[in-house]
């Protein structure tokens, strides 16, 4: 009867959906991803005549980021050991946001440069944590779920690519910059009060996995390794 009763509670699991609500909420965190990459080419110009940086450090306003995503991630079977699913996604929307507050009242290319990484940071742990929680909270609908999640990565690139420059405009480079903060905490907002709670992260136990000597992983790495260098190097440099 325990077999059976176990047999049952895992196909009930299994067909758990966080309905469309949890559609929004994967939505709002990949809308939040991008913006701290894609903000900085139209503003370029800008940036360097207000902090002086030369060609070489506006440079590391878009690489830092990028290096973080790779290292941090390399980490987060480490740090989810103590680091529970809700609160890293909480801590890495605050830190998108505070990066982004930060960038306000930014002065310095120092300043700027420390706030890619923090926000680097906070970005890498999201869309580590998101493929994850895809799957627990949409099991039949992994692909349609995972679709939207890149939709939502891009369109919020894209987005605060056109309307930074705008805004810039309309203030200065600064507000073009910070302004992206708004959106981070709406997402913290809505991650801290409509997440699906029957959905939440199972416990981790067990040895952690080494992928370094997998062969497949490093195929994988390489080739997203190169597609993603190849789109920060258009977002960073085409637009100016």
């Amino acid at each position: 009867m325990s077999d059976v009763a176990a047999q049952g509670a895992a196909a009930a699991s299994a067909r758990i959906d966080a309905g469309w609500i949890g559609v929004a909420v994967v939505i709002a965190l990949g809308l939040n991803l991008r913006p701290i990459l894609t903000t900085i080419g139209p503003l370029l110009a800008e940036i360097r005549a207000g902090t002086g940086l030369s060609l070489q450090g506006a440079s590391l306003l878009t690489v830092i980021p990028v290096l973080c995503m790779g290292s941090v991630a390399l980490f987060l079977p480490w740090l989810a050991r103590w680091l529970p699913e809700h609160r890293g996604v909480a801590c890495s929307l605050l830190a998108i946001a505070g990066a982004c507050l930060w960038r306000l009242w930014a002065g310095q290319g120092a300043a700027l440069i420390a706030s890619a990484a923090l926000a680097g940071t906070g970005v890498a742990i999201v869309q580590a944590l998101v493929p994850g929680i895809v799957k627990r909270w949409f099991p039949q609908r992994v692909p349609m779920a995972l679709g939207l999640y890149s939709a939502s990565l891009m369109a919020g690139g894209g987005i605060a690519a056109t309307l930074s420059p705008r805004i810039a405009h309309v203030a200065d480079w600064h507000v073009g910059l910070g302004v992206w903060a708004l959106p981070a905490l709406a997402a913290l907002g809505l991650w801290a009060t409509a997440r699906p709670r029957e959905a939440s992260a199972p416990a981790r136990r067990g040895p952690v996995l080494n992928f370094f000597g997998n062969r497949r992983a490093w195929l994988l790495a390489i080739y997203f390794g190169a597609a993603n260098g190849g789109y920060t190097s258009m977002i960073a440099w085409l637009p100016a």
